[in-house]
């Protein structure tokens, strides 16, 4: 069986039909050899029992006149059966009557039969009694050849196998004309299938020859190998694009580590673990370590101790929230001087959002941190002054209005026109002065405050400002609304000193109609975005970053009075919040001044309703 499947599916084919036909013909064959010899014996038994009786009918007279001649003649009519080998006639009493035997055979009878038979022993012997009127008078006994029956099956036998011949040689014809029909598209298919495997060629396809169980064969190995081919370009373009982007990421990366070795500032990368895993030459060069004393964690030996553990903690937090991380911290230098640097380190993430690498870079701050030093010194100092030099101004000028007044009560009558005029002009300078100096005192102010300030809520300032601009309010006959503002974090004195500013702008600077006033909040990112808007005269947009100089006034008459610091006051005052002051305007169209504020944080807001 193992030779039979390895051969090819043409030979296959061959065998399986030259053997089920062959099979089938000596079945056949045997059948209908098996066949004629059963019947044929029973046909011969027949023919011969049949035979018998007609000798023995036509031999009773010759027994009842004991005629041998008469019995010889009748059985002499046996010669034309050339297989029947002896024939006799006996007596009642046994004793022969008359006999016949074929030529070349021993003639004779034997010992007269007891009992009628047909019986096979070599040769057939058939006994028929011989009867007349009901009374046995003799017997017959003839033997027959049974050379007949093995010549008839070596005829029939001869035919058997020469239509086997004849039928095997019309059976491989037809087999070789028909295997062709299941064995060519099979080959084509074990071609198609080699070409494929050697070449890797997915475009080769096999022939569809018929509709039938190979046709659906043939068309599922075609569209198996065009699924084939279109995975093998999608594949061999993703292959493709993968060592473009390989290439290009080492190119990258070629770049990076040039840029990095070429930059002045100290960059280094670490896994997403926060392992860092390259530092640049400047690393080296600063602070005299290898590399591999650095790698990991071997960076925190460089460290200030007194930054270490709040830097690690801010790493750590970083590296667990993927949030960037930023930090003022002090390096140690390779001759053992700590200096000052900012530390910033921002994770790189992949396609599905997963941290890839951590990317930081530490810049010497050291000179910039002494400047800071000195010029918060120098802004202190300044602030002193300024605060000092305004109070002390108080004084005096206090004097002048007070005794201007007395001068104007006592002495008016005794001032020509000119006089009382040129005492009016010190009285309105010295309280333009005294306004001037309590508007320097208050923008001193604004840029003083405690760390740390509690939340404010919004609205309560506004209301404690507006109570302040009543009187104010109620003269100009103006209308303020406001909307639901928020909790922030800022001193409420500041924001008090905002709103009341940006109010009694709108209020100074109306049209002809009464002022119209509208406060409002709304969430900006991180931040809250406030909006003070009004309906007055509005500013040229060529000036709406002047207005927020130091005495920078648009409207130099009598109409319009003031220091110009006010708005100054405010830029101050929302800087140091770390906030931002605009003002979107047209002449005549009124005006909207934005600043914004941030929020109270939630660590904050939970502290106070815990309090609370």
């Amino acid at each position: 069986m193992g030779y039979f499947r390895d051969i090819p599916i043409r030979r296959k084919l061959m065998v399986i039909t030259m053997m089920t036909t062959g099979v089938a013909l000596l079945l056949a064959a045997f059948g209908i050899v098996a066949f004629d010899a059963y019947f044929f014996r029973r046909s011969l038994k027949r023919d011969l029992t049949a035979l018998s009786r007609m000798i023995a009918d036509n031999s009773t007279a010759a027994i009842v006149f004991n005629d041998p001649r008469s019995a010889t003649e009748t059985l002499s009519a046996l010669r034309a059966r050339p297989h029947l080998l002896s024939a006799c006639i006996y007596r009642a009493d046994g004793t022969t009557l008359a006999d016949y035997s074929r030529e070349n055979s021993p003639s004779g009878c034997p010992t007269a039969p007891r009992d009628d038979d047909f019986r096979f022993t070599g040769n057939l012997t058939v006994v028929n009694p011989i009867v007349l009127k009901g009374e046995r008078i003799g017997t017959l006994s003839m033997v027959y050849d049974l050379e007949e029956i093995p010549e008839r099956m070596l005829l029939y036998g001869g035919t058997v196998l020469g239509v086997l011949l004849i039928a095997s040689l019309i059976a491989f014809q037809l087999s070789s004309r028909m295997r062709a029909a299941i064995a060519t598209p099979i080959s084509d298919l074990v071609r198609a299938a080699t070409s494929v495997s050697q070449t890797n060629d997915y475009s080769v396809r096999a022939q569809k020859q018929s509709n039938d169980e190979l046709g659906v064969l043939v068309e599922g190995f075609n569209e198996m190998l065009a699924g084939i081919q279109r995975r093998d370009r999608d594949l061999r373009a993703a292959l493709r694009d993968r060592e473009a982007a390989l290439r290009e990421a080492e190119a990258a990366r070629e770049r990076f580590r040039f840029m990095a070795e070429s930059m002045p500032q100290k960059i280094f990368t670490a896994k997403p673990t926060g392992e860092v895993d390259y530092f640049n030459q400047q690393w080296m060069d600063y602070t005299g370590l290898t590399f591999e004393q650095m790698r990991d964690f071997g960076w925190r030996r460089s460290i200030h101790p007194d930054d270490l553990d709040s830097n690690l903690e801010s790493w750590r937090h970083s590296i667990e929230t993927g949030e960037p991380v930023s930090s003022e911290l002090r390096w140690r230098r390779a001759d053992g001087v700590y200096r000052w640097h900012l530390s910033r380190a921002c994770a790189m993430r992949d396609g599905s959002g997963e941290i890839t690498m951590w990317i930081g870079s530490s810049t010497d701050i050291h000179e910039q941190k002494e400047k800071e030093e000195e010029l918060r010194r120098a802004n202190e100092d300044l602030q002193q002054f300024a605060y000092s030099a305004s109070h002390d101004l108080q004084e005096p000028i206090r004097n002048v209005s007070v005794y201007s007044e007395i001068v104007a009560k006592r002495y008016r009558h005794l001032m020509d026109a000119d006089g009382l005029q040129f005492l009016g002009f010190l009285t309105e300078g010295g309280r333009r002065l005294a306004t001037l100096i309590d508007d320097l005192l208050a923008y001193t102010r604004a840029g003083v405050g405690e760390s740390g300030e509690p939340a404010v809520d919004a609205a309560s300032a506004l209301q404690e400002t507006l109570s302040t601009l009543a009187e104010a309010i109620r003269q100009s006959q103006a209308r303020v609304t406001y909307d639901t503002l928020p909790e922030i974090c800022m001193s409420a004195a500041h924001l008090q000193q905002v709103f009341q500013n940006l109010i009694n702008n709108a209020l100074k600077y109306r049209g002809e109609n009464p002022p119209e006033i509208h406060v409002s909040a709304m969430k900006q990112g991180s931040t809250w975005r406030f909006s003070v808007r009004d309906n007055g005269i509005g500013i040229d947009p060529e000036y709406k970053e002047k207005i927020f100089g130091v005495f920078k006034r648009l409207h130099r008459n009598q109409k319009y009075s003031g220091t110009g610091i006010g708005l100054a006051i405010c830029q101050r005052v929302v800087e140091r919040y770390g906030g931002r002051i605009w003002v979107e305007s047209a002449v005549g169209e009124g005006a909207t001044f934005y600043f914004t504020v941030p929020p109270v944080p939630k660590t904050a807001a939970a502290a106070e309703s815990a309090t609370g």
